[in-house]
């Protein structure tokens, strides 16, 4: 079998697109680069790459050829968790991504142990809109937290709770009987809505009638909001204090949600003591 090194590589030029952006994220020479794709074709006499075009594209048998190489990669990453857990070794980084829904406050405590049992491991905190399974399966983040609707079997899922998600927006903005605001009324104003941190993943909950407003942070999107400037949810526990004082008002118009937030990993995946005592106590 030829060098894993060579096959990361390979998988390395598919996700980003050009063997130069795959040489700087690798840090790796361009000629190293192009050097280990030449070891895999010589290797197992297939041509991996077209590279007649501007950037090189995947041939028929490359295309297959990726399929088992992103499964031997995972599986060796597998055995280099294993063998780290058998060991008891920390990690030296753990990824961790949380809906930007997610009341940070809430992983406080939590992190504050983290921090001191285990002092020279890195965490880093990737905060997401709408993009915490793909993130996950992307191998992007270890651990991720996040509103799952539905299930998928190639990830391990544990609920911390059931959130709310008011549709909310300023009496300035509707009046002040929410009662009698109509989806008629609402599309009269902008819709204001976070745009999700993956741009390959669809809007939801949009509200085909109204205009909109893209923000990109939860706390921008309840600012506008509370300006009388537009209408849109927002987690229960960011307006509650608004909601009380009347600043906000909850419409019924286009019914109630919620959303299970979960802890989740990937099916089949070791974790090491920093993230499984996560798992564990969160």
């Amino acid at each position: 079998m030829t060098n894993l090194d060579h096959l990361n590589v390979v998988a390395t030029i598919c996700d980003l697109g050009s063997f130069q952006l795959a040489s700087e994220k690798l840090s790796k020479a361009r000629s190293a680069v192009s050097y280990s794709v030449k070891q895999v074709e010589e290797f197992y006499q297939i041509q991996i790459f077209d590279r007649s075009g501007y950037r090189p594209t995947l041939t028929r048998d490359g295309k297959v050829l990726l399929t088992q190489i992103r499964h031997l990669l995972a599986q060796a990453q597998h055995f280099e968790e294993f063998v780290r857990d058998l060991k008891g070794e920390v990690e030296t980084e753990l990824r961790i991504g949380v809906s930007s829904n997610f009341p940070i406050p809430r992983l406080a405590a939590l992190l504050r142990g983290l921090k001191q049992e285990f002092p020279t491991t890195t965490l880093h905190l990737e905060i997401e809109t709408a993009s915490g399974e793909r993130q996950l399966m992307a191998e992007k983040v270890d651990i991720a937290i996040f509103g799952a609707l539905n299930r998928s079997p190639f990830i391990d899922y544990r609920q911390l709770e059931h959130m709310e998600f008011p549709l909310v927006a300023s009496p300035d903005l509707v009046g002040h009987e929410p009662d009698k605001v109509s989806k008629t009324d609402l599309g009269r104003h902008p819709q204001v809505v976070v745009k999700s941190s993956d741009e390959k993943a669809s809007d939801i909950g949009l509200m085909i009638e109204a205009p909109k407003w893209f923000v990109t942070d939860m706390s921008t999107k309840k600012d506008l909001i509370l300006a009388g400037l537009g209408w849109g949810r927002l987690p229960y526990h960011m307006v509650e204090e608004e909601l009380a004082r009347g600043t906000l008002l909850s419409l019924s118009t286009l019914g109630d949600l919620a959303l299970p937030i979960c802890l989740t990993k990937r099916a089949g995946h070791t974790l090491g003591p920093v993230g499984q005592r996560i798992w564990d106590q969160l």
